[in-house]
């Protein structure tokens, strides 16, 4: 029987000198990190981003309302926004306020930063995996971070101001493994130990998906510092104390708001499952989705929920693939742990922080998302340069013989040319995600069965139409179109107030307003407490009404329409004035005074309501309230 390798519990002086000089290649690849993001600049907000930055009231207020960010949660700022599933990250939050001071509502400064930070984390990462890594070649981390930092699954991240919480959760992990490393060194242990502690409990109020960090610890001390599977545990407890102190933070906040938060289908289609067969079938699928965007990265969206992916049963290929890989993937890595084999340590470290996104454990607000495997693809890029490396016999250890010139020149070549393949789709994606127009029409071409996807580019043409009112007859009915066709694409995959919603919007853009009515009240039965769709039913409604009664000369289904306005919540006193007038022209006075009446409690100063008032009374026989209204109308 072969004799268990022991580790060193530190490592050689030549292997702890052989840090320093190789501190470059983390800076230049930081730098291209940087480059490959730098046309993200000139970009503009995009999907969340607005419910965290402009939309959001504490944001807007700059430095000033940093102390009351740590204790709202993650949506406290945003009108209408709910609980946001109980979410507490106040660290990006705060960065959004700083950057808020410095330049309001202006996005490049929150695409620099992204860039700023995931630079610096790429840099992070090589002298983190250099320091845990020592007695090994560093070929092994620098192949790593440069699939790292060329990987196109991390756009999501990097491209989407609002996903700075991924950013600064893993730049925060990493520093915090960073210094645990450094506690080695006895004669600045306490500075590193202080460091290790302030930097994870950062990580964790970055994003609470931090927690799956700490098995990182554990496995670090066990693969790479010689520990016992005891000391390894010891050492690793104090970093429980920081996730202590958040979720003491979290339950402090997060107990005060009162929430009915569920989780919609169109959100996470799995909580439609009928049960744990179909849930963990559709589970191993999303695993297998994950591990394909990782390997095969070309087919990148920006929603990956219903009905792009929807609830399988174990009839499903895929889902049995997954099962197959991942039940392997983890077989694999408890042979490699107990052997304590420095090659597991990557798998390892890839399923501990997939484990919340598994949907297996609990099941999260979404179903799939690029952004969530920004951490993950690290321990899954380790590895990659690991098997590389290793399958065309390149050694690794430094206390092994130098590697063949031809087999470590190949495996340069092959893995510099898969970066560029990266790096190249990295620019290309990152492009798509210019504008919300740009972003819905490039992914709802590849996902054309996303609800959402279809809702999200049919409102962005609205929005188009909108800012462009004087767009040529033919190029306007082109938009419209379109609006239409993807609103009733995402109807026919499962009926919903938006689509209904852009439907009835197109329609009053063409005038079609008993179609628009049609549609809005559609949606409402859907979506009672939508109040958008009440304010434009309410609008389209008077619009209609008004057109009845001045063009058509239909008073009576004129005042029908303005009445339905006021019901669903016109209380302007224009609406109010032309429903009196109606029922004046149509010899209902009792009717015309209760209008006119309600238009001047609204606007005291309208003197054409007065007057119009005072000529009701007239007719109703009250000369006295008439002469109190033409006075009132004189302006006395």
């Amino acid at each position: 029987m072969a004799k268990r390798k022991q580790i060193p519990t530190s490592a050689p002086a030549a292997a702890t000198r052989s840090i320093a000089p190789f501190s470059w290649i983390g800076w230049a690849l930081g730098a291209l990190a940087f480059a490959l993001y730098a046309q993200t600049f000139g970009h503009q907000y995009v999907l969340d981003d607005p419910l965290a930055i402009t939309k959001n009231d504490w944001v807007r207020q700059g430095l000033s309302a940093i102390p009351d960010l740590f204790v709202q949660h993650y949506r406290a700022g945003t009108e209408g926004a709910n609980a946001s599933a109980l979410l507490y990250r106040p660290l990006s939050l705060v960065s959004f306020a700083v950057e808020w001071s410095l330049a309001p509502g202006q996005p490049w400064l929150g695409h620099f930063m992204n860039a700023v930070w995931y630079a610096l984390s790429v840099a992070l990462a090589f002298a983190v995996l250099r320091r845990l890594l020592r007695g090994y070649s560093v070929w092994w981390p620098a192949a790593a971070v440069l699939l790292f930092a060329t990987h196109p699954v991390h756009t999501e991240a990097v491209a989407n101001i609002k996903s700075r919480d991924e950013l600064l959760c893993l730049f925060f992990c990493l520093g915090s493994l960073y210094a645990w490393l450094r506690t080695e060194e006895r004669s600045a242990a306490g500075r590193w130990w202080a460091v290790a502690l302030v930097s994870y409990l950062l990580a964790l109020l970055s994003k609470e998906s931090a927690v799956t960090f700490w098995p990182v610890f554990l496995l670090a001390a066990w693969f790479f510092l010689g520990r016992s599977a005891r000391q390894s545990l010891l050492t690793s407890l104090p970093l429980l104390v920081p996730v202590l102190v958040f979720l003491a933070m979290r339950t402090a906040v997060l107990s005060r708001v009162s929430s009915d938060f569920s989780i919609s289908p169109m959100d996470n289609p799995i909580v439609e499952a009928s049960g744990w067969a179909e849930h963990t079938a559709t589970a191993f699928l999303v695993l297998w989705r994950y591990l394909r965007l990782l390997l095969f990265p070309e087919q990148l969206l920006s929603d990956y929920s219903y009905r792009h992916l929807s609830v399988v049963g174990w009839s499903n290929g895929e889902a049995i693939a997954g099962l197959l890989v991942y039940g392997g993937l983890l077989t694999l890595t408890i042979w490699g742990l107990l052997r304590r084999r420095v090659w597991a340590f990557a798998p390892a470290a890839f399923l501990s922080s997939m484990v919340l996104y598994s949907q297996l454990i609990i099941v999260i607000g979404t179903l799939l998302g690029e952004r969530l495997l920004y951490t993950p693809s690290l321990w899954f890029c380790l590895g990659i340069s690991w098997s590389v490396w290793r399958l065309l016999g390149v050694p690794l250890e430094e206390k092994e013989p130098s590697p063949k010139g031809k087999a470590l020149l190949l495996g340069a070549v092959l893995l510099a040319l898969l970066a560029l393949l990266f790096a190249g789709q990295t620019l290309r994606r990152s492009a798509d995600w210019k504008d919300n127009l740009t972003l819905f029409r490039v992914d709802v071409a590849k996902a054309p069965a996303s609800v959402r996807l279809n809702n999200g580019l049919s409102g962005e043409l609205y929005l188009y139409l909108q800012a462009h009112d004087s767009l040529p007859p033919t190029e306007r009915e082109a938009v419209l179109e379109a609006m239409e066709r993807h609103s009733r694409a995402a109807i026919a995959l499962r009926p919903n107030p938006v689509s209904f919603l852009h439907l009835g919007n197109a329609a009053t853009a063409r005038e079609r307003y008993e179609d628009a009515v049609r549609y809005y009240e559609e949606a409402l039965k859907l979506a009672p407490n939508y109040g958008i769709l009440r304010l434009n039913l309410a609008r389209t409604c008077a619009t209609w009404g008004r057109i009845e009664g001045r063009q058509n000369n239909n008073l009576r289904r004129c005042t029908e329409l303005l009445e339905k306005a006021v019901e669903y919540g016109a209380n302007e006193a224009d609406v109010m004035l032309d429903l009196g007038t109606a029922y004046g022209l149509l010899g209902n006075n009792e009717k015309a005074i209760y209008w006119f009446e309600q238009t001047v409690k609204r606007d005291p100063s309208n003197t054409t309501a007065w007057r119009n008032l005072a000529l009701a009374y007239r007719q109703a026989g009250d000369l006295a309230r008439a002469q109190a209204c033409e006075r009132k109308a004189a302006g006395q």
